[in-house]
């Protein structure tokens, strides 16, 4: 593969697959700094998606909000709705402020809602509803 950040990313998401959080960890990181050094802001917006949710994983909320609101920054700038949504959706699970959770619940469930993403909208609906195991 001659692209070294698509080859980061798709090592480090094999890396999750297999249950290695720490090397899906590395991997992303990898992609997000490579990302970040040629100005490619669509994969450094996914790269830092996916390590939102690593360390939301982990119990580190306030990375997990950081990584998850630059990617939002990112892709709002890139119009990438569903890239959009799914960021969100990271930083509803990482928010500490319920208001602030409940703002990005019902954006990505708008954005779900109108790219026709059934499994979106229902989790939004869920949290939105303040159903527990959602």
């Amino acid at each position: 593969m001659s692209d070294p950040i698509q080859a980061a990313i798709d090592a480090a998401r094999r890396e999750r697959a297999k249950g290695r959080a720490d090397n899906a960890q590395t991997g992303y990181a990898r992609a997000a700094e490579l990302a970040r050094s040629t100005g490619d802001e669509r994969l450094l917006a996914h790269s830092l998606r996916h390590l939102s949710d690593l360390a939301r994983e982990r119990g580190e909320t306030g990375v997990a909000w950081e990584h998850a609101s630059e990617a939002v920054t990112l892709y709002r700038r890139a119009r990438d709705r569903l890239g959009l949504a799914n960021a969100l959706r990271l930083q509803a699970l990482s928010a500490v402020d319920q208001e602030a959770a409940s703002a990005c619940w019902q954006e990505a469930r708008d954005l779900y809602s109108s790219l026709h993403v059934k499994a979106g909208v229902s989790e939004c609906d869920r949290h939105l509803a303040g159903e527990a195991g959602a």
